[in-house]
């Protein structure tokens, strides 16, 4: 996410500083706000701070370079592109790419661990989703055209139920931040103009009235109609979208959901065509309060020949 928003190299020691810090604010983000030295929120609001002056000063290397009249200002990153094309205040800009770095490095690559996780203990969803990559492959070679396309991309169904799968149980987003914009009762309830609602996700992912077994891995759920192996009285994506919402819904879903799955997507297709893998340490995920692995989810992997 660096690399397309700032135009910085993966590894690179300012990159892996501003990684540090950002590690730092997510684990203090929802923390209870304590602004005492020593706590997650303190230090969050440190990191904060230095990430925000990180990305002003990388402003103002660029916006010196239009001033110098430099040629070929523009990067090809979204800075260059916003500072180039739009009427964004210095402000608006600072908090932009503050929320895209955060959005797209930790809800992404926690769900790629996910399905690392809950893949490595279901070799019959594993086996599946090999035999549909091999076959994307195969399709591959005899057309000689490299790279994935769009074709490719829907030929991935069962991809998409380990995807779904994965979003479910695996809760990468547990709850949603909304404000009553007006007086509302639901369900008996009544909530107040200006209150604070928190949506819990994970509340509604788990609930065996709505996914048999909600506990267990089981990616046939997703497919339509049902399976033997399947839930067949679970909720269908298309016909109960209300009960599926890892992005959130309504006008505020997530923007990105498009691009995470389709990441996820990628990522599987070359791990399956090419990898095994099992646990070499026990690891489990935990949410404290953001989803994570306490040992970084350690793995023993062993190439594969097709």
């Amino acid at each position: 996410m660096a690399k397309h928003i700032m135009s910085m190299d993966p590894g690179k020691p300012e990159t892996e500083q501003l990684k540090k810090e950002y590690v730092t604010f997510m684990k203090g983000v929802v923390s209870a706000p304590l602004n005492l030295p020593g706590t997650a929120y303190r230090k969050a609001l440190q990191s904060r701070s230095i990430i925000l002056k990180f990305i002003e000063q990388k402003m103002k290397e660029r916006n010196g370079k239009i001033k110098g009249g430099v040629e070929n200002l523009e990067e090809d990153d979204l800075l260059g592109w916003v500072l180039e094309h739009s009427n964004l205040s210095t402000e608006q800009i600072l908090d932009l790419i503050l929320s895209l770095l955060f959005a797209g490095h930790e809800t992404s690559s926690v769900a790629i661990a996910l399905s690392i996780y809950f893949l490595q203990s279901c070799p019959s969803a594993f086996q599946q989703l090999r035999e549909e990559h091999l076959e994307i492959a195969r399709t591959k070679k005899q057309s000689a055209e490299k790279g994935l396309n769009w074709d490719d991309y829907k030929k991935m169904e069962f991809t998409q139920c380990v995807i779904s799968e994965t979003l479910r149980l695996g809760n990468v987003v547990r709850f949603l931040h909304r404000k009553a914009l007006k007086d509302v009762r639901y369900k008996g309830f009544d909530i107040p103009r200006g209150w604070k609602v928190l949506p819990v996700i994970a509340a509604v992912h788990l609930d065996s009235s709505l996914f048999d077994h909600p506990q267990h891995f089981n990616p046939w759920r997703w497919l339509q109609g049902g399976t033997s192996r399947g839930s067949s009285s679970c909720p269908s994506m298309s016909s109960s979208g209300n009960y599926f919402m890892p992005f959130g819904g309504g006008p505020r879903l997530c923007a990105g959901s498009e691009l995470a799955k389709l990441e996820m997507a990628v990522f599987i297709h070359h791990l399956v065509l090419n990898y095994q893998w099992e646990l070499a340490d026990n690891d489990q995920a935990f949410a404290f309060p953001f989803v994570d692995f306490p040992k970084g989810l350690p793995i023993r992997v062993v190439k594969l020949h097709n």
